[in-house]
């Protein structure tokens, strides 16, 4: 093998000498199985940047090492492809499971280097060309990496390729280059907060069924994309997150939010009702530019910021940083919502450091109360009641969200819970609408 298929610091075949090697054996017996089994250290670059990239390059020296001795006559090829990432060629009998726990057992065994202790992990892609197969041999590799990028994705540690993964990558890509493309074309107008062609903002209420009257309306972004058609949250936020563009979307749905909510009617009591704001783990990625978009949100639209909610996911962890500017927003009167509680990474500890008003219980705890499995259920039940105890311990109001019946509604009031989000009272309308459900809604839930 020539230097220029070898990677100069392990001596293994590189990314060219295996993607010639799977080049040849397209060409051979077809019914010979062959597999690429790539396998990536995981946060291998935080690793480095505490022990330093010459630790690092010992690191990857040493695996090396031990492929060589433990796969050198058991496999057709050992390369590094790239960065941290090695891959084994299987020809003829394989066991990817067997080899994949193999691999795993000496890699994750500690290292001492330099007297550092080392603990690694890994994940795994694997793909195949089976007698039959439709995966040309000179793909495999890249297969393996679709493969592993959809372990990494779904916080599996292996996955063999199925091409639905490919179909889906695609699909991933299109969605976030459309993404650019449509706030690219509705640059200026989200940036002044105005109405565009694609992005709207939809309404599902909190009912305060203490006073039977409505606490506030969340805010919910939809994307009307022009050829693709309506595109779920759940899609595109993600795809927003990925590509660093929250800040963009995110400051926009504080401005309409807070400039539609002052133009709602008043309750029956003639209070203003509130707005609930959710906020994306990435917006505090840059601290200042949250806290201008938010300030310039309440000034711009005349909205007093007790008035508006804003919603933190439980899925994120929160460092420092992000809790001083929490605390920053609450300072400036925003209320502060931990959203999906019971999901997600807080602590006790945490919960209780977090400058929080309310608690934001997650419709995965209630959905099953009521349901024909009875132990399912029971288990619901106690889980809610435990959280809502939760919260009162902690002085924190409690939302419920997810109540799609009156039995549901009942269990929950039963509990001690006044604030209430669901299906049972309405789905999420556009902003046209919510103006003729105020009014309505005054007058049903006042005869309540």
């Amino acid at each position: 093998m020539t230097d220029q298929n070898l990677d100069p610091l392990t001596g293994l075949a590189n990314r060219i000498g295996m993607e010639k090697r799977l080049l040849e054996l397209k060409d051979e017996s077809l019914e010979q199985p062959v597999a690429v089994l790539l396998f990536a250290l995981s946060r291998f670059s935080t690793m480095t940047d505490s022990i330093g990239s010459a630790l690092g390059d010992k690191v990857i020296s040493t695996i090396a090492k031990r492929l060589n001795k433990k796969f050198s006559s058991g496999t057709e090829l050992i390369a590094r492809s790239h960065g941290d990432h090695f891959c084994l060629l299987f020809t003829g009998e394989f066991d990817l499971n067997k080899e994949v726990e193999v691999v795993r057992d000496f890699i994750e065994r500690p290292l001492v280097l330099r007297g550092e202790v080392i603990v690694l992990n890994v994940r795994f892609g694997a793909a195949e060309s089976l007698p039959g197969s439709n995966i040309s041999r000179d793909l495999l590799l890249h297969c393996a990496e679709v493969s592993l990028n959809r372990a990494k994705k779904s916080g599996k540690n292996y996955c063999l390729y199925d091409e639905r993964y490919q179909e889906e990558a695609k699909a991933a890509h299109a969605l976030e280059n459309n993404l650019r493309v449509s706030l690219s074309t509705n640059h200026a107008d989200l940036h002044r907060g105005i109405d565009n062609e694609e992005f709207q903002l939809y309404y599902h209420p909190i009912i305060n069924t203490t006073e039977n009257k409505i606490d506030a309306f969340e805010a919910l972004i939809r994307w009307q994309h022009p050829t693709h058609g309506f595109i779920l949250p759940d899609q595109f936020i993600p795809a927003a997150e990925k590509i660093q563009v929250m800040d963009v979307l995110g400051s926009w749905v504080l401005k309409k939010a807070c400039t539609d909510a002052v133009q709602w009617p008043y309750d029956h009591d003639g209070n203003p009702i509130g707005v609930s704001i959710n906020l994306s783990p990435t917006q505090f990625i840059h601290p200042e530019v949250l806290l201008n978009a938010a300030q310039k949100a309440i000034s711009e639209s005349g909205l007093s910021p007790d008035l508006v909610k804003l919603e933190l996911t439980e899925s994120s962890a929160f460092s420092q940083g992000m809790i001083a500017t929490i605390e920053k927003l609450r300072d400036m009167g925003f209320r502060i919502a931990l959203d999906d509680f019971g999901t997600g990474y807080s602590s006790l500890t945490q919960v209780n450091n977090l400058p929080l008003d309310y608690l934001k219980l997650d419709r995965s705890f209630v959905q099953k109360i009521g349901s024909d499995n009875r132990f399912e259920s029971k288990g619901s039940l106690r889980m809610t009641q435990c959280i809502l105890s939760l919260a009162a311990t902690f002085e924190l109001t409690p939302i419920v969200e997810g109540i799609e019946n009156e039995y549901q509604l009942r269990v929950v009031r039963d509990c001690g819970a006044n604030l209430i989000q669901g299906y049972y009272f309405s789905r999420p309308m556009p902003a046209a609408e919510v103006a003729d459900y105020v009014r309505h809604s005054s007058e049903s839930l006042v005869r309540a």
